[in-house]
């Protein structure tokens, strides 16, 4: 990478990666497009003026509606940004990237300055820099209200209540006179943003830090900001203290070139977009997902198998692991459309039903390579299709199912049929997530089958969990408190905020009005719950799921029905109206959605730490599972599933106090 400038326009990419799977720049949230404007530190130096001009450019390029910044915009950059560049080269730093007005996606602030290079220890490194060419600053006051929160304004209060004290100072400034979040806080948000946007912050090796830097900041009178910390680790330095800020920015980063840095900020952007929103894009060739690491090693094993069918040799069968969460229908819309693109033929197949059909009907000009199993058994021969990606291998029963519950008595077995009538068959599964007897296929049987089928297993895992926003702790907390092992919530506390929000209610209605609240129109929140009611109804008008005395709201609806404003079943976790009715395993499982509710029902208890099957309790085809222990783990896996289906955050309400009183224990957040 050189030091041309870079600028994402509506019609530019930061980054091709792998046949353009990644499409960057398109306006969203806000209407502001992404401004990713970046120099090494040299050329910041040299050509101070041109990139001013440049940055502008950019800015007016990004604003939703074509506006130039302001003066104090371009002073600031002028000013703030040449004095911090100015530092870093002195130090001999000059070949650090440095970032201007980052904005990755439009719902987040513009963040000053992203510092992009090597860390002496020689990892990635990179610092988020809050710069303000303030000369003076007041302590936060109760005699100046505008600013404060509600109850410091409230008349006759003489102080200032915790908050508004650490996080808050007072800008005398014409343009401002109010009070104003500290420096500290805003580079502690901003960091926040970065890890919610962009994937490879999940990885801790990466070095994050972040600081304020007031460089007019002179008179005595005001180094009082310095020595408040409102986020422990974000300093805050000031035109006195020179030597700190030079300190700070060794110790974070080399006069290593800072060019790998700045490409794997541009290209491991993580998308809050929901896969079915983007499943045309996909499997057109097309998505703003970038793949990360083993994802994008198995579209590329996959597509260089695929173009090389009819080569010699012993057929090559991907078995792609992963956990809920990982990105395995990702890769396996991503590998479709590759195929597609490239004029192979081939064929979409699934253990889920609804997953299936979701995509299916989001995939505008390519619906018809979405097929029940059943169809592929019956109507191709064998290897007539190139590629054949079956997800939710997990969900797969026996043999192909010959409607909503038959199943063929003989026959080959579903793998064999995939594996017959393909030339490049690819199976997606998560041991975890088989719940009914009739879900044969471990990733152990699976692999068992394979080699008494003759072919050669390719195995890929996908080890890194991306739909909980990225969230490896929340991965872990999910596993460890289904398996009966849990752990603390939030282990690395407040230096390093978790991005995936999870909460407990003590009760289902408190549930319900806390997700109403997040998701007003009620398109992308849902709740689920265990399988521990009847189902007496199919139009999701009739009360059967009833937690609470006080409370009951109708199942999801069947297929069938023709309530209006009520989705069918398997479109349930996808299309507006959902939200009025709990969705089961059956109708969630595959799908995901912005935030989620669980209710625990009595089929699964805590008791003398250890979770407790109740077997009378269980509504669903679990009951036939004769095995007490492969009940508990059903169950188990059942909750787990609904646990991960969601992208930002999660309300967990159980009708066991027990499970409650677990959540509190483990440092879960109450509503």
């Amino acid at each position: 990478m050189n030091d041309k400038t870079m600028m994402l326009s509506s019609t530019e990419s930061a980054q091709e990666s792998f046949r353009s799977l990644e499409v960057d720049g398109m306006a969203v949230g806000s209407g502001w497009k992404p401004l990713e404007a970046f120099w090494s530190v040299q050329r910041l130096v040299r050509d101070r003026h041109q990139l001013v001009r440049k940055i502008s450019e950019c800015y007016t390029a990004a604003h939703p509606k074509d506006k130039k910044p302001s003066p104090s915009d371009v002073r600031s950059w002028r000013e703030s940004v040449y004095e911090l560049a100015t530092t870093l080269d002195n130090l001999g730093l000059g070949q650090v990237r440095m970032f201007i007005e980052y904005l990755a996606d439009g719902r987040m602030n513009h963040i000053d300055v992203i510092l992009a290079g090597q860390h002496p220890s020689g990892r990635l490194s990179y610092a988020v820099i809050e710069l303000k060419q303030w000369g003076s600053i007041e302590r936060p006051t109760v005699s100046k209200t505008v600013g404060l929160c509600a109850s410091c304004r409230a008349e006759g209060n003489t102080t200032l209540c915790q908050r508004c004290a650490r996080d808050l100072v007072y800008a005398p400034f014409p343009e401002y006179e109010r009070h104003l979040k500290h420096p500290a806080v805003q580079v502690g948000n901003n960091m926040d943003d970065l890890r919610r946007h962009h994937s490879m912050f999940d990885d801790r090796y990466v070095n994050l830090v972040g600081a304020a830097y007031l460089h007019n900041l002179m008179d005595p009178k005001h180094q009082w900001i310095s020595q408040v910390s409102p986020r422990p680790g974000i300093p805050t330095f000031t035109a006195r203290q020179p030597g700190d800020l030079e300190k700070f920015l060794t110790a974070n980063f080399s006069s290593d070139s800072g060019a790998e840095a700045a490409q794997e900020l541009l290209g491991r952007r993580r998308s809050t977009n929901l896969l079915t929103d983007e499943t045309a894009a996909i499997v057109n060739g097309h998505t703003r997902f970038s793949l990360v690491e083993h994802q994008l090693r198995a579209v590329r094993a996959i597509a260089d198998a695929t173009a090389a069918v009819g080569s010699q040799g012993v057929k090559k069968v991907f078995v792609i692991e992963g956990r809920a969460g990982s990105g395995k229908s990702l890769v396996a819309l991503t590998a479709l459309g590759e195929a597609l693109q490239a004029g192979h033929s081939a064929a979409f197949v699934s253990g889920g039903v609804a997953s299936r059909d979701t995509f299916k009907r989001a995939a505008k000009g390519h619906q018809k390579v979405f097929r029940p199993l059943v169809q592929i058994a019956d109507k191709f021969g064998p290897d007539e299709l190139d590629l054949i990606v079956c997800d939710e291998a997990h969900r797969l029963s026996l043999r192909p199912k010959t409607g909503s519950f038959g199943m063929r008595q003989t026959g080959p077995t579903s793998v064999e049929e995939v594996v017959t009538h393909a030339r490049v068959p690819v199976f997606f599964i998560d041991g975890d997530q088989r719940l009914f007897a009739e879900e044969v296929w471990s990733p152990e049987r699976l692999k068992s089958e394979l080699q008494n089928l003759g072919v050669e297993i390719v195995p890929i895992n996908l080890d890194r969990v991306l739909r909980t926003v990225g969230s490896s702790t929340y991965d872990t907390w999910v596993s460890r408190l289904m398996a009966g092992d849990p752990i603390a919530w939030r282990p690395d506390g407040a230096t390093d905020p978790e991005p995936f929000e999870l909460y407990y209610a003590d009760s289902a209605a408190q549930m319900e009005s806390f997700l109403q609240g997040k998701d007003p129109t009620g398109v992308s929140a849902r709740m689920t719950a265990g399988m521990c009611w009847g189902w007496t109804d199919d139009t999701g008008t009739f009360p059967d799921v009833s937690p609470d005395p006080d409370w009951a709201r109708p199942w999801n609806a069947g297929d069938n029905h023709s309530t209006q404003g009520i989705p069918k079943r398997k479109f349930w976790a996808t299309d507006p109206g959902g939200f009025g009715q709990i969705g089961c395993v059956h109708t969630a499982q595959g799908l995901e959605y912005e935030w989620g509710g669980v209710i625990m029902g009595p089929d699964l208890t805590w008791e003398a730490g250890a979770w407790v099957a109740h077997r009378k309790h269980v509504k669903s085809k679990a009951s036939q599972i004769k095995d007490d222990t492969e009940l508990i783990r059903a169950l188990r896996n059942a909750y787990g599933v609904l646990m991960t289906r969601s992208i930002r955050g999660l309300v967990l309400y159980s009708v066991d106090p027990g499970v409650r009183k677990l959540f509190a224990d483990l440092g879960v957040q109450k509503l």
